[in-house]
């Protein structure tokens, strides 16, 4: 038997994980033609290849030019709307803004010069989300370097070339010349199957953008991206992962941090009907300028990722639970300009999560660390719900639970005297007590001062069941038996979940509702949860209609 004319394996030693993602991207555009011309006898040379889980083999018959010029083209396109188009991702499947989303990530991380593309002219296409109108802006390609690509893999005779062939970093992420004088002697080198294989990479990559919590419209000139690169131990997986990925929503692109990027990836590749058991790897480049007046993006960062099942799951689990992200409109100038804002605290608990650490881990710090002047009480409120969801659900934070309940159970009866002392009319001043508590649990910065707090807090409330039906469990997290920093953080979590039960809304004045709604519309709706608000005041019905509009 002959040898193969390319064979490609994810288990060669002299493979990194670039290759194995650029052999992945190779087997998804061999799949998809092997569908479309289903006869040898309709490629050029009778070209036919064998795909395997673990490997790749082409061969053919006469020069090698014609055969690889053709599988290049085929697999690299521009659609009609002058976007590119990937035959072996089924980019045609794709919604109009997710390719647009795609085109342009890699337009500003692939092809970062002019001389990999030839630009058509600047297109302007117009969408709608949640009732938001916006446009986006892109440039329409009349070809890429990928295209002619086979000039480089042959020599003058039209054969596969028996050289090394010279990479740039338009297809080996971060494969940069660093000196100019030694451009000859300093460029990466690659065998010219590999090679081959690397022109498929972006195929296999998936884009995000890092959006920092503080609240921005989206301007091209300065946004950051997120490439998640995956570990492929199986190539059949690593494709259908690929495939599933049209189902993610424009909005769920944007990320906080590079950790949720790994795991939103791997959210969403996962098949629903199939059990969560295999870790997985996985590598994260973030791309930016270094500062406004840069012309180019270039990698910042690269950090790797090991993704368990039960952080998949967890944030699964997040996702079903937490406040989306969402878009807005803000106006700037004589224009209104759109954003997406993330939400902060899932992003921080995807982190955790990511890391192998408890969900709730830093949980306070990391609020301010991300951006001291975040909108704090917005952010509780909108995940409230999610973060209630969490600690039922969470078996790590079952021995605490009963310090949670406790802590719940004081809340209860604090905001219980203050409502029996409001006068008719009057708003309970309950976000004012929520906001002191919040302050003085921020201040305590020893054992002291947090068994202090804790003392004054409980005492304030009074008889607590929770307290004295399980002080022997209680106990030890207000005293030194356990680390004082882990008593705050479940403080502040227990702060940041309470929900108010057996509670009527008809004893919250219209005027609160108002005034909420006024602030924030959606703030409101998330307050009440499940039910309508409309239910609950009749008077609201031409105020939510007002807000909405």
């Amino acid at each position: 038997m002959s040898e193969s004319k390319i064979f490609l394996s994810i288990k060669a030693n002299d493979t990194t994980i670039i290759h194995r993602g650029g052999i992945t991207g190779l087997w998804l555009s061999l799949k998809v033609l092997e569908k479309k011309y289903p006869n040898p006898a309709q490629r050029p040379g009778n070209v036919t290849w064998n795909l395997t889980d673990t490997s790749i083999s082409l061969d053919w018959q006469g020069e090698d030019f014609p055969v690889l010029n053709w599988l290049i083209k085929e697999s690299f396109q521009i659609d009609e709307d002058g976007l590119i188009s990937f035959t072996g991702k089924k980019s045609h499947s794709l919604t109009l803004i997710n390719k647009i989303h795609n085109h342009k990530a890699i337009n500003d991380t692939f092809f970062r010069l002019n001389i990999f593309y030839r630009k058509r002219k600047v297109s302007c296409q117009s969408f709608k989300i949640n009732n938001i109108n916006f446009s986006l802006k892109y440039k329409e390609l009349n070809s890429y370097v990928h295209q002619t690509f086979a000039e480089k893999l042959c020599d003058d005779s039209g054969n596969l070339s028996t050289d090394y062939v010279k990479i740039v970093s338009w297809l080996y992420p971060g494969g940069t010349v660093r000196h100019a004088k030694l451009n000859e002697v300093n460029k990466i080198e690659e065998k010219v199957e590999y090679a081959f294989a690397l022109l498929f990479l972006p195929l296999v990559f998936h884009y995000y953008i890092l959006q920092a919590y503080a609240v921005k419209t989206y301007d091209d000139r300065f946004i950051r991206y997120l490439i998640v690169v995956p570990e492929v131990h199986n190539l059949a997986t690593a494709a259908t992962r690929c495939w599933n990925l049209k189902s993610i929503k424009y909005v769920d692109l944007y990320v906080n941090n590079l950790a949720e990027a790994a795991l939103k990836y791997y959210h969403y590749t996962q098949d629903s009907s199939l059990p969560i058991n295999n870790v997985e790897f996985c590598q994260v480049l973030l791309y930016e300028k270094l500062n406004k007046k840069s012309q180019q993006r270039a990698i910042f960062d690269i950090q790797d990722f090991t993704i368990t099942p039960q952080a998949i799951k967890d944030y699964q689990f997040i996702c079903q639970h937490f406040a989306k992200n969402i878009i807005f409109l803000k106006k700037e100038g004589k224009r209104k300009k759109f954003g997406v804002k993330v939400n902060l605290i899932r992003s921080i608990i995807a982190n955790n999560l990511a890391l192998n650490l408890p969900w709730w881990t830093d949980f306070w710090e990391n609020i301010y660390e991300i951006n001291p002047l975040a909108d704090i009480d917005e952010q509780l409120i909108f995940n409230r719900k999610g973060l209630f969801a969490m600690i039922e659900q969470d078996k790590e934070l079952e021995i605490y639970q009963n310090f949670i309940l406790a802590f719940h159970e004081a809340l209860r009866k604090i905001y219980a005297k203050i409502y029996s002392r409001t006068k008719a009319g009057e708003i309970p001043r309950i976000e004012r007590e929520y906001e002191r508590i919040r302050s003085e649990l921020g201040r305590c910065y020893d054992q002291q001062s947090l068994e202090d707090f804790l003392s004054d807090f409980l005492a304030r409330a009074g008889l607590n069941s929770a307290l004295y039906d399980q002080w022997e469990e209680v106990l030890p997290l207000i005293v030194s038996e356990v680390a004082w920093q882990k008593t705050r953080k479940l403080a502040l979590i227990a702060l940041a979940s309470y929900k108010p039960r057996k509670f009527s809304l008809r004893n919250i004045p219209i005027k609160f509702w108002t005034m909420l709604m006024s602030i924030n519309y959606q703030a409101a709706i998330f307050f009440l949860y499940q039910k309508p608000i409309t239910e609950v005041f009749s008077e609201t019905e031409e105020i939510l209609q007002k807000s909405a509009s």
